[in-house]
């Protein structure tokens, strides 16, 4: 499978929603950033993002059901693609291949 480019961005968000699966929605989202990644990502850019990405065929989307909490309103709730599961494990070997290979060779300071 080849491997998307992604953005570190699109690549934490891309974690986060596969840690909050099957609810993973855009404030569950911001707020699963705020709370593993300390940052501070305003809803319009998550959107962004996930529009992105699901155009990268990385994530899928579909309407959940609607609820009195959010006034009837439905949420979009989003999942990983076959694809992004496998482009974020792809990354995440890479980075361990790398750190590995820092830990044989540290530099010295």
């Amino acid at each position: 499978m080849t491997q998307e480019t992604i953005s570190s961005q699109e690549e934490i968000v891309l974690l986060s929603v596969g840690s909050l699966e099957p609810e993973a929605y855009a404030y569950g989202i911001q707020k699963e950033i705020k709370d593993q990644a300390n940052l501070n990502w305003s809803l319009g850019t998550i959107h962004t993002i996930l529009y992105r990405l699901e155009n990268k065929g990385l994530l899928k989307s579909a309407m959940g059901g609607a609820s009195e909490k959010r006034g009837g309103r439905s949420k979009r709730l989003y999942s990983l693609t076959a694809k992004g599961y496998g482009n974020i494990q792809q990354i995440q070997e890479t980075r361990q291949a790398m750190w590995n290979r820092l830990a044989t060779n540290k530099p010295s300071f």
